[in-house]
């Protein structure tokens, strides 16, 4: 008999290669006892853990799919930047240039325009070639006219006529004795605060685009590397090589190298890609993140941590109930519906009112919290006390999950054939 054949007789109670394989072992759960050489828990454990680790940071899918997105966002944010249209040129006759100052101090507070003086008699050459997009002249009795090839755009209207008021203002003033700049001070003085509903500054596009990013992200997250943990759990099983494992380490601690280890590659991952997303949106200027982006950055790799044990425990366990890669579907979909229902619920609730009461109480149950929660944060529409609270529920339904898997894991791992029934993978032993 060969040496894998001998560990794994002893590994599955088995005594020899006559005996059913798919029999569960009569005493305790399968390999839940070690051999006299086990290692301590830490140090399998840990030594899981770097294996996965090393394992699969170093395969080329990992760098090169980590490469390829850091150079896709840095392209889109270079599309965005280059695709930004610069201040509109808006010309300025000899005839309006009493209008100079007064455009001047109206242009300061509406970007996107720069006045330019020119030359009379050009004006119609001067749109036509693209030139100017508008022309504002003098006409008699003080009025003012702005030309245009087309229409007019409202922004620049409203400037000029802005502008024209600014400028008949200051030289009434002038005629009835009192002095413009005096008289703005005190204007000036006179101020008005704002109270904003939501001081989050971005547009509704914007905020399409920041829940987007931050449930898009975990969710891929979580069905990349939930599946991959999965694969990994099957194809151990069908080497045989888990056979191996389990006659010096226990089955849970397995199970809870495999998750370190790959949640450690995950979030690896994701704080590259969060941290150039990040980088990248405030360089150019795309969308408006919360004051404290630090610390938001830290929680969301909190929650990715929360969320990807609960899911990937989850996964691993139902990966173990099978014996090969083309039924790990049947049993990982329950698990995917878990995963793919708040982060569609996200998109649905989220972009149509992000205050809206049902994704506040969605956002604080798992597992929905994971996906939805990041997300309000992100819009700055969570408040602390239900970030906390639904931090400690996370938590919880973590430990009452993993605890639930570790028992499926090693009551099914040493399995092999047919599907291991729900009920016999949860049986307490």
């Amino acid at each position: 008999m060969s040496t894998t054949a001998r560990a794994s007789d002893r590994a599955t109670g088995h005594d020899g290669p006559g005996e059913e394989r798919d029999r569960a072992p009569d005493r305790g759960t399968a390999g839940s006892q070690a051999g006299p050489g086990a290692l301590p828990a830490r140090r399998a454990v840990g030594l899981v853990a770097r294996r996965e680790i090393s394992s699969r940071m170093r395969t080329r899918s990992f760098v090169l799919s980590t490469l390829g997105l850091l150079l896709g966002l840095a392209a889109y944010a270079l599309i965005v930047v280059v695709a930004r249209d610069g201040p509109a040129r808006v010309g300025v006759e000899p005839e309006a240039s009493a209008l100079r100052p007064a455009l001047a101090a109206v242009a300061e507070e509406a970007d996107g325009f720069e006045f330019v003086s020119v030359g009379g008699g050009r004006t119609d050459r001067l749109l036509r070639d693209g030139e100017f997009s508008a022309m504002i002249g003098g006409g008699a009795g003080g009025r003012f006219t702005l030309s245009v090839e087309h229409e007019a755009d409202e922004d620049l209207l409203a400037v000029v006529r802005a502008a024209v008021a600014e400028e008949r203002t200051t030289r009434e003033l002038e005629r009835a004795g009192v002095d413009p700049l005096e008289l703005r001070q005190r204007v000036a003085s006179a101020t008005v605060e704002v109270d904003a509903l939501d001081p989050s500054g971005n547009s509704a596009a914007e905020q399409f685009a920041l829940i987007l990013a931050s449930t898009g992200l975990l969710y891929s997250f979580f069905v990349l590397y939930g599946i991959m943990l999965a694969q990994g759990v099957v194809e151990e099983k069908t080497s045989r090589v888990v056979e191996l494992l389990l006659s010096t380490i226990r089955p849970w601690q397995l199970l809870a190298g495999k998750l370190i280890g790959v949640a450690v590659v995950g979030l690896t991952q994701l704080v590259l890609l969060g941290g150039a997303a990040v980088a990248l949106a405030q360089g150019a200027g795309t969308v408006t993140l919360p004051t404290a982006v630090g610390g938001t950055l830290v929680t969301l790799g909190v929650w990715f941590l929360l969320g990807f044990f609960l899911f990937a425990a989850m996964l691993a366990a139902a990966a173990a109930r099978v014996s090969r890669q083309e039924d790990l579907q049947g049993v990982a979909q329950p698990v995917m519906l878990l995963i793919t229902t708040p982060f569609v619920l996200g998109l649905a609730l989220l972009s149509k009112n992000a205050h809206d009461p049902l994704i506040e109480w969605l956002s604080l149950v798992p597992p929905l919290s994971p996906i939805l929660m990041p997300a309000r944060m992100l819009l700055g529409t969570a408040p602390v006390w239900q970030i906390i609270l639904s931090l400690a529920l996370a938590v919880a339904a973590l430990a009452a999950t993993t605890r639930l898997a570790g028992r499926m894991y090693a009551n099914s791992v040493l399995r092999s054939g047919s599907r291991v029934p729900l009920a016999e993978a949860l049986r307490l032993r």
